[in-house]
């Protein structure tokens, strides 16, 4: 199948109302990573947000414990990415109105899933 999640790709593509500023204008400090003034986009390669980039030591760099999660999806990419960072040590909150799943079912699994487990790994 088709490659996924590569620069340049739509999957990979921000959708036009979230854009920080210009592409062209912005300078890459690594290959992973664009700055857009006060904002960085980290490329992500794979399921969780962690794997194989450099938002930790972004976060950490910037004093950030606490993370609030949105996107899509629920059941894959978004979970992944909380687990990950609780394994790092972050407090994590998934938005569940600003979430959505492959199906409504798989996404309320995950929520109900996360609230189930108390708190040990996020919130909901």
């Amino acid at each position: 199948g088709e490659r996924v999640l590569l620069r340049g790709t739509w999957g990979w593509s921000i959708i036009d109302c979230l854009t920080p500023l210009s592409i062209e204008d912005a300078p890459k400090h690594r290959e992973t990573e664009l700055n857009y003034g006060n904002e960085i986009v980290i490329d992500k390669p794979g399921k969780g947000s962690f794997c194989a980039t450099d938002l930790e030591l972004v976060l950490r760099t910037k004093g950030i414990r606490n993370l609030i999660l949105t996107g899509v999806t629920t059941d894959v990419c978004v979970s992944t990415t909380m687990r990950e960072a609780n394994d790092r040590g972050f407090e994590c909150l998934i938005v569940s109105d600003g979430t959505a799943g492959t199906i409504e079912a798989n996404h309320d699994s995950v929520l109900s899933s996360i609230f189930e487990q108390g708190g040990v790994f996020g919130a909901v």
